[in-house]
C-alpha cells in the first residue's frame, strides 16, 4: 500500500521545507524508498534534498517532439525518458515535473506526470508531492 502526501497552499508557505523534512524523515525511519516528486514548474527540491537533476519530464516531452528515432514508438521513448529522469539516491527517488511548454501552460507536463506517477507508485511505500503555489493541481487532479 502506498501512502501519497501532497503539499499545498500559498506561495512562500514552507511547502518545499516540509516536504524535504517530511522525506528525509521517512528515508531515517527506514520508510524506504521514498518518491519525492516536485510538481513545480519552479522546481527546487531536488536542492533541499542535496540531489542534481539532468532531466525532467518536461524536458522528455519537448525531447519527443524531435528525438524519437524510427523503430521506437513514443510510448517506448516516453518509458524510457521516465527511467533517465529518475534521480536514484539513498532511500529515495526523486522526480521532477520541469518547466511547462509555453507561457503559463502546465497541462501537458501534469498530464505527463499523472501517467508516469502511475507506473512508479506501486514501487514506493511512500510517496511525497510537493506541489506548485495555489490549488490548481487539484482540479488537474496531479495530487
Amino acid at each position: 500500500m502506498t501512502y501519497s502526501i501532497g503539499l499545498a497552499g500559498k506561495g512562500g508557505t514552507g511547502k518545499t521545507t516540509i516536504a524535504g523534512l517530511l522525506i528525509k524523515y521517512l528515508v531515517e525511519k527506514g520508510k524506504t524508498p521514498v518518491l519525492a516528486v516536485d510538481a513545480d514548474a519552479n522546481a527546487n527540491l531536488n536542492e533541499v534534498l542535496g540531489l542534481e537533476v539532468e532531466e525532467t519530464l518536461g524536458d522528455a516531452r519537448e525531447e519527443m517532439k524531435t528525438g524519437v528515432s524510427s523503430g521506437m514508438t513514443k510510448d517506448v521513448f516516453m518509458d524510457m525518458k521516465l527511467q533517465e529522469a529518475v534521480v536514484e539516491s539513498s532511500g529515495l527517488d526523486l522526480i521532477v515535473m520541469g518547466r511547462p511548454e509555453g507561457a503559463g501552460c502546465y497541462c501537458a507536463a501534469n498530464s505527463l506526470l499523472t501517467v508516469y506517477l502511475e507506473k512508479l507508485i506501486d514501487n514506493y511505500p511512500y510517496v511525497v508531492m510537493d506541489n506548485e503555489a495555489g490549488m490548481e493541481h487539484i482540479s488537474r487532479q496531479t495530487t
